[in-house]
């Protein structure tokens, strides 16, 4: 199993911090140190509960590739597409399907995008919902799962 981490935004500046499994980070952009007060599950290796940034309760998983690498990925696969005879874009999605399979999945928070690397899941958490995601980025108060 991988090494836990937490990236989170920095409360001073919003830069990314990343924390180890103890919680503490450093941000490299403002220098401010923070110390994220882990649940229970969090401390001992359990499933992401709760985010200790924000105290989001409604967080998802997905895999851990970067989105706008995997865009580039498809967006070749298209580009290419009528000079390959559309061979191209089969690559692509063979290629997607290979991350998919391969890469681990990490928790997310709907609040504050804090990522938890290294944690096994939460059977509670599922994929990426538009709709929360929608209820957040719109000011309405979203629906608590806890």
């Amino acid at each position: 199993m991988r090494s836990r981490e937490i990236a989170f935004p920095c409360p001073a500046c919003r830069e990314e911090v990343s924390a180890g499994a103890e919680g503490q980070g450093q941000c490299e952009r403002c220098g401010r140190s923070t110390v994220l007060p882990l649940t229970v599950s969090l401390r001992e290796g359990g499933p992401v509960d709760r985010c200790p940034a924000c105290d989001g309760v409604q967080l998802y998983v997905q895999r851990d590739f970067n989105q706008k690498a995997g865009l580039a990925i498809v967006g070749l696969g298209a580009l290419l597409a009528p000079f390959t005879r559309y061979f191209s874009l089969l690559a692509a999605a063979v290629l997607d399907a290979l991350l998919y399979a391969l890469l681990p999945e990490i928790t997310v928070c709907y609040r504050c995008a804090s990522h938890f690397r290294g944690f096994p899941r939460n059977p509670r958490h599922a994929a990426f919902d538009l709709h929360i995601a929608e209820q957040y980025h719109s000011g309405a108060p979203p629906h608590r799962d806890g």
